[in-house]
């Protein structure tokens, strides 16, 4: 009997319930730190996730702006290429046997100079339009076709062909397009290295 008021008398004591409170206390302001390191860790995380996302977006608009235009040398890797001139028609070829257009084509003429150590096989898969973030190929046959003279006779036909070391080749390059994007005044044309396109650029066409 003795054991169990000593032990009962211990919750009488002011001292104890004091104790009580400031464990209870501690272990509520640790919860809240915890959380307040969370949220903090996530506002920095959100941040940078935010700060990247700028970074790629920023350098998606760069690569989309080019300071090349039309008659002007642009040299990509030891490759070196000159739009001279751009036009719309409704056919291309020989007037015998034309090749006429789906839609619209763009007819672009153009030079090449290979400046490598090495023959590179040109083909009109080296040479894409680019228009407000969508991406035209080139049409082989019309481009074929477009190289054709009245007799037959091709020349420069863009269609694997060999370009030998400080040689140089020019012809015509076709794409096959909607009439809005054959008119269109911000079309360009993307230029690369080699059938991979490891390196290229742009060529605004106006």
């Amino acid at each position: 009997m003795a054991k169990d008021k000593k032990k009962k008398s211990i919750f009488k004591r002011w001292w104890f319930w004091v104790l009580v409170i400031i464990v209870i206390i501690a272990i509520a302001t640790g919860g809240g730190e915890s959380d307040d390191t969370q949220t903090t860790s996530n506002n920095k995380e959100g941040k940078q996730t935010e700060s990247s996302s700028n970074k790629t977006s920023d350098s998606k608009s760069t690569k989309e702006v080019s300071s090349f235009g039309m008659n002007e040398e642009v040299k990509v890797g030891k490759m070196t290429y000159k739009v001279t001139n751009k036009t719309t028609a409704d056919q291309v070829g020989p007037s015998v046997m034309p090749e006429k257009a789906n839609q619209k084509y763009v007819v672009l003429e153009l030079s090449i100079k290979n400046g490598g150590e090495d023959a590179v096989t040109v083909d009109s898969t080296f040479f894409k339009l680019k228009r407000a973030g969508k991406t035209y190929e080139a049409d082989a046959m019309a481009s074929m076709s477009a190289n054709q003279d009245e007799s037959g006779n091709i020349t420069n036909s863009f269609f694997a062909q060999g370009l030998n070391p400080d040689s140089e080749m020019s012809g015509k390059v076709v794409f096959d397009v909607a009439p809005e994007v054959a008119n269109a005044s911000d079309l360009q044309l993307q230029v690369q290295t080699g059938a991979f396109g490891t390196q290229t650029e742009l060529i605004n066409l106006k």
